[in-house]
């Protein structure tokens, strides 16, 4: 495991901590509201970590990954098997091309909301389509405990249900395709460099330098450490256009 992923995956699980909190303890309307809130905030790194965790797994080690994957799934209401398929092997092998990118910033006419929302809500089956053997059992194994996840919060108590598990996934979930959009809207698309834009701020000191967008996709393991030292490295290759 880099040193670095320690401080990520412990304010994922924090997160996931506060989000489990009122399923086992009653609490006061004020006090579920601001656990509701921090738990939001903490959990808000789970997408980009995730997306770390599917390019190289974050331990290294087959047992706490597939424990961390169950993490993630919490914080962030994403499997990291879709985020493999529909990502990892969809997106990164055909963005350049389009026509075949599952995730296309034109693919339902060129909105920004539909994209996130639509993007989404087909994510799984996109990443169904991509999937053989091994990685479809993996990826129904994923959906299942997530499904089995979501009864059995709603049993338990059905408006921690949906303050702590339904609205945060699927804001978190939006998020991830409304960021999307952005990496890839308006750009020459002609090769690698010109593919997709770079972002400079101070999000990528929260996010893991996620606006590094340009050098994640020539390298896309990469440790988040190393890109922006990679983006200055190509920074005379990446047009004006793809910077922001």
């Amino acid at each position: 495991m880099h040193p670095a992923d320690r401080v990520p995956a412990l304010v994922v699980t924090a997160g996931v901590a506060l989000a489990i909190a009122p399923f086992v303890i009653a609490l006061a309307r004020p006090a579920t509201i601001a656990l509701a809130v921090g738990s939001l905030a903490l959990r808000s790194l789970a997408p980009v970590h995730q997306h770390c965790h599917a390019h190289y797994a974050v331990f290294g080690r087959r047992a706490l990954d597939a424990i961390y994957d169950v993490i993630l799934l919490l914080a962030a209401g994403n499997t990291t098997a879709v985020w493999e398929l529909q990502h990892v092997q969809g997106h990164h092998r055909a963005y350049l091309g389009r026509t075949h990118d599952p995730a296309n910033h034109d693919r339902f006419g060129g909105g920004r909301l539909g994209f996130a929302i639509l993007g989404d809500a087909i994510s799984a089956v996109d990443a169904w389509r991509l999937a053989r053997g091994p990685s479809r059992a993996r990826l129904v194994r994923q959906l299942a405990l997530q499904l089995a996840i979501v009864v059995a919060a709603f049993a338990v108590d059905p408006v921690a249900a949906v303050i702590f598990l339904v609205i945060p996934w699927l804001l978190l979930r939006w998020f991830v395709f409304w960021f999307s959009w952005a990496q890839h809207h308006d750009v020459p698309m002609h090769d690698v460099y010109s593919g997709s834009v770079t972002h400079f701020g101070w999000t990528n000191r929260l996010y893991l330098n996620v606006g590094h967008h340009t050098a994640h996709h020539e390298k896309p393991t990469l440790h988040w450490t190393r890109l922006p030292a990679r983006t200055a490295q190509i920074l005379e290759r990446i047009p004006s256009s793809c910077l922001r």
